[in-house]
């Protein structure tokens, strides 16, 4: 129901409801989400969700520093925008999200209300004069093909490991290319280093067993949800210095934080349990 007022709000032009919509489109906070299963539910699904919104994100800004499509004029907007128009990241990520999610979770209706909600954030993005049609319409597109692809890698993979590596090298190269297009792109940096941090990660998970993903110990749980949101502190803090290399850190930090922090978290357990019996 919440889906459906937003989006209603969002298609009469209410203003107000249009900045919420985009303020939840941004992709941080999918990111966040992503954060919450990896940590709170599975570690495995969160993976999975993490790694297809990062070449979802990659896809988009390298299309958009390569193309350099603009904008409407400034003098419309309604919010702040950083970068090139086309496509639409908003549309991109929540169009992705919710397939991802709908997958994930198998649950009809749940995809369909996050359908909805990512018609809503589109929409918002015109209704605030930061978008023009086609720039929405090439990120709703651009979203639901990189999901796609990702469903499809991670159902023949059979491993989240090796899915984070596929689809972890193809986004390292497109947010590098992203980079050196246009490195004053906050995005570029950033994403190059959550890429990285990925890859990286995929290599270590895969000496690992999956087991360490997939332990719902309280403890682990909230432990990790520390670390990762450490990473996600960091992050934050060095990509408000405007530095390039800060913030390339930032995202690799991030990255490694979130995506590995139930295998840390586990181990120390562990070892500490190991400690005590002896």
């Amino acid at each position: 129901m919440g889906a459906i007022v937003e989006l209603i709000g969002v298609y009469l032009g209410d203003v107000g409801v249009a900045k919420i919509a985009s303020t939840i489109g941004k992709s941080g906070f999918y990111m966040v989400l992503g954060i919450l299963i990896y940590t709170l539910y599975r570690g495995d699904k969160g993976v999975f969700l993490i790694g297809g919104l990062g070449l979802t994100a990659s896809t988009d800004v390298m299309l958009k520093t390569i193309l350099k499509m603009p904008r409407p004029p400034a003098s419309e907007w309604l919010v702040k925008a950083e970068g090139p128009g086309f496509p639409s990241g908003h549309a991109a990520m929540s169009f992705s999200f919710a397939l991802l999610i709908g997958y994930l979770s198998g649950d009809p209706l749940l995809g369909m209300a996050l359908f909805i909600h990512a018609l809503a954030v589109s929409g918002s993005r015109l209704v605030l004069h930061v978008h023009y049609p086609v720039d929405v319409v090439g990120g709703a597109v651009i979203g639901v093909v990189i999901a796609i692809i990702s469903i499809m890698i991670y159902r023949r993979a059979e491993d989240v490991a090796k899915y984070l590596l596929i689809v972890s090298i193809p986004g390292l190269a497109l947010s590098v290319i992203a980079s050196l297009e246009m490195p004053s792109y906050t995005d570029s940096p950033l994403l190059t280093g959550i890429c990285l941090g990925s890859l990286v990660s995929a290599i270590i998970l895969l000496r690992i067993p999956n087991e360490s993903l997939t332990d719902n110990n309280w403890r682990i749980r909230i432990a990790s949800l520390i670390i990762s949101f450490i990473g996600l502190v960091v992050a934050l803090k060095l990509e408000a210095s405007g530095e390039y290399p800060l913030i390339l850190i930032g995202g690799l930090v991030f990255a490694l934080l979130a995506l590995l922090s139930k295998p840390i978290t586990s181990g120390m357990l562990r070892g500490s349990v190991g400690q005590n019996t002896r």
